[in-house]
């Protein structure tokens, strides 16, 4: 798939081996590593204490009525697809948004549809067969007219009233199929609504199969979502109801459990389809009393899996308070504020090239001693870390505001800070922490200058100074020592260079990756010519002189190691070190036509979007403690500005990532964002969905095919669901997405629902 740069700004370079599953790696020494879920599966871990009958509220939970918009609602050979609720929202993913407000019209609410075409996907979770298509609609308008394609098959013409009806068109035998499905509906005529033109007010969509037995859902008087407060015997509480059989797709972390209560009369079963497509019952549950009864359910077995929940009940029994939560865990006592804090962000660094991510990708690229020797004393490394964007200013934006591109502003490589956008570095000045900013990328960062408010800004290369990451430790150091002297804490930004074009040789470290002759084409610098030459086609080069360029990039990461080592060296002659938190990422990675593309800035695939964050930081943890839960740029100011104990503005989008440190289990999975212009990605543990600049998806599952070369769509799998469910809701909601009132996009908390429902009711 192409990836349209806006921009094609600099360049290269990739590693040579595979990554390697979580489950065959080795930890290595002074590590701590959680154990995997094959490991919590067989030391009988994930099973909740007998007697607990509440979460903890100090424990990772998830609330499955929180994330009522998540749910498929209907019964066994049936689906009802709510176009007038948020609940539209995993079903639609048009750049277009051809499905715009709500408007009630003879007592009945409906969703305008403001475009001639729209296209609803939707996954099938039975057999497939002869059915029907439903829909309540109102024309708006006499002589309007429907037409319907089901995966590429026209269906009917229908002929809309301006009234609200039930249509009904058959669907013969062989065109529907399980798993994912595509409606695509047509419209001829418009109508005017507020002034602008319509194509009809729509309520509701099912599809049901015609030998289905069941009582078919009534579009005129079904509910649009599954969740309310519901009573029983005098006790009401927050429910799922209303429908047959709910189906809801998701991560299982391990120790996790599902608590939950059954109210009302009637036959309970919860199914749960694993991730080999078996069909386990949990809970098969005859009750007799109007009352809840209390039920814990261990999801041991489950532990790393995406899984399908199922919930079967008549549709007037209710499923109380469901939640996933999580065994209680060993939480360590927070440290106190740090006084200062150096960010470095070292510019096109991969994360494979780190010996870090080991557990990951196997041996790394490249060697850095220095790091492995300061991480040893005490971090944190996010092994599943993401970049916002592929490009450097976008992800630079991220970085310094904990946003998305497209609320900060720079969502390509022309944007500017949005004005009034806070900054990492204007929010630690507000709580008297000096700022500086030391680094030699002014593409990507001299847009950050005035915005960010900086103490000192210094690009030590348009300063007429040497590009070379030693010149940077020292002007850090400098500002340090005279902060330290005039009694202020300091916050450090900085941007080496390396490994960015150009890649020079480095004697001594060079060698380590290549014995070969450093002579032409390559030499020993690569610079834009060669750069240029290989994109343009008119350069070739053998595999040795592959290996040559390899070598000159990896290179590079070892000799920003060495600058590493003299920043702690040069910290620890201070005094400083101890006082001091380090913090590592990269701003995107490079990619070497592992998917036909050199260099960045024109992709979302794992070589430009895995990059390392480390928190180098003792008092936060001992020896390297692994995170495998997905983290993403966004997540860095608020991580930052939490060690700092400095307030975190509402407007910051991101999550603290100090509580997953200090907490001694699992975490709650997650599902991030990576957009560059139109383009974007969503990433979950193990899976990745990329939709270009035209919206066209591909869906990767990272377990079996880590560097993302086969698309698994024609499968229609759960997985390809269970993104396809979030995006739409990413592309609806992502300007206004904050963590801390909304959670995530697999997680969703109350925030939304407000949203939501302030957007479902109508005039």
């Amino acid at each position: 798939m192409k990836m349209l740069p806006l921009m094609l700004c600099v360049l290269l370079c990739c590693g040579d081996s595979a990554p390697t599953n979580k489950s065959s790696s080795a930890p290595t020494a002074n590590r701590q590593t959680p154990s995997s879920a094959k490991d919590a599966k067989s030391k009988g871990e994930a099973q909740p204490p007998k007697e607990l009958r509440v979460v903890l509220d100090d424990e990772p939970s998830m609330s499955l009525v929180d994330n009522r918009y998540l749910w498929h609602l209907g019964s066994v050979g049936e689906l009802l697809i709510p176009l007038a609720s948020e609940g539209i929202r995993k079903y639609t993913h048009e750049y277009s948004r051809p499905w715009a407000g709500n408007l009630r019209i003879d007592g009945t609410l409906g969703r305008v549809l403001s475009s001639r075409q729209a296209v609803l996907r939707f996954g099938w979770f039975d057999e497939p067969g002869a059915a029907l298509v439903r829909m309540r609609v109102h024309g708006l308008s006499a002589g309007q007219r429907v037409s319907i394609e089901l995966n590429g098959k026209s269906i009917k013409s229908n002929g809309l009233e301006a009234s609200w009806q039930l249509l009904e068109v058959e669907v013969p035998d062989g065109i529907l199929r399980r798993g994912e499905n595509q409606i695509k509906l047509h419209l001829g005529k418009s109508a005017k609504v507020g002034g602008t033109s319509s194509y009809g007010l729509w309520h509701s969509l099912s599809i049901t199969l015609a030998k289905h037995e069941g009582q078919a859902l009534d579009l005129q008087t079904t509910e649009l979502q599954p969740a309310g407060d519901v009573g029983e015997a005098g006790r009401s509480q927050p429910a799922l109801h209303g429908f047959g059989r709910l189906i809801h797709l998701v991560e299982i972390p391990e120790s996790a459990y599902l608590d939950l209560e059954t109210g009302g009369t009637g036959h309970f079963e919860l199914r749960l389809v694993d991730d080999k497509g078996a069909t386990n019952t949990l809970l098969s549950h005859d009750q007799n009393q109007e009352d809840y009864q209390h039920h814990q359910l261990s999801l041991a077995d489950y532990a790393g899996q995406l899984v399908r929940l199922e919930l079967h009940a008549p549709a007037a029994a209710a499923w109380g308070s469901p939640r996933i939560a999580m065994a209680p865990a060993k939480v360590s006592a927070k440290p106190a504020p740090a006084k200062n804090l150096i960010l470095i962000v070292v510019d096109a660094l991969r994360s494979d090239h780190v010996p870090l991510y080991a557990p990951v990708y196997g041996a790394s690229q490249a060697q850095m001693p220095n790091v492995e020797k300061q991480a040893a004393l005490g971090s944190a490394v996010f092994l599943n870390n993401q970049a916002a964007s592929p490009s450097s200013p976008p992800s630079h934006g991220s970085i310094q505001t904990g946003m998305i591109p497209r609320v900060h502003g720079v969502d390509g490589d022309g944007g500017k800070i949005l004005p009034g956008t806070p900054t990492v570095s204007t929010q630690v000045e507000k709580a008297g922490i000096a700022s500086g900013f030391f680094g030699n990328n002014p593409f990507g960062m001299g847009r950050l200058k005035e915005p960010g408010g900086w103490t000192e800004f210094h690009q030590p290369g348009q300063e007429g100074k040497s590009n070379d990451c030693s010149a940077l430790v020292d002007m850090m150091l400098e500002f340090g020592k005279k902060e330290r002297d005039a009694g202020k804490r300091f916050f450090i930004s900085s941007l080496p260079y390396e490994t960015h074009t150009p890649y020079r040789y480095h004697q001594g470290i060079s060698e380590n990756y290549y014995d070969g002759e450093w002579g032409p084409p390559l030499g020993q610098l690569v610079n834009g010519d060669i750069f240029g030459g290989l994109i343009s086609g008119s350069m070739k080069l053998s595999d040795q002189q592959w290996k040559q360029f390899k070598a000159l990039y990896k290179g590079e990461a070892q000799y920003w190691d060495q600058c590493f080592g003299s920043l702690v060296k040069g910290l620890e002659d201070a005094s400083l070190l101890q006082d001091t938190i380090l913090v590592m990422t990269s701003d995107h990675g490079e990619g070497m036509f592992e998917h036909g593309h050199l260099g960045h800035a024109w992709g979302h695939n794992r070589e430009l979007g895995d990059v390392p964050l480390v928190i180098f930081w003792p008092a936060l943890t001992k020896g390297i403690r692994d995170i495998w839960t997905v983290t993403t740029h966004r997540d860095i100011v608020p991580t930052i500005l939490d060690m700092l104990g400095v307030a975190i503005d509402p407007k910051v989008q991101g999550e603290s990532l100090v509580p997953m440190v200090l907490r001694e289990g699992p975490w709650l999975a997650r599902v991030v964002s990576l957009e560059y212009g139109r383009s974007y990605s969503l990433r979950s543990q193990r899976y990745k969905l990329i939709a270009d600049y035209n919206g066209a998806q591909e869906i990767f599952d990272l377990g079996t095919d880590p560097w993302e070369a086969h698309d698994i769509q024609e499968g229609g799998s759960d997985a390809v669901r269970y993104l396809r469910d979030m995006a739409g809701f990413f592309l609806e909601y992502r300007s206004q997405w904050h963590y801390l009132d909304w959670g995530t996009l697999n997680r969703q908390r109350a925030g939304l629902l407000k949203a939501a429902q302030a957007r479902e009711s109508a005039p």
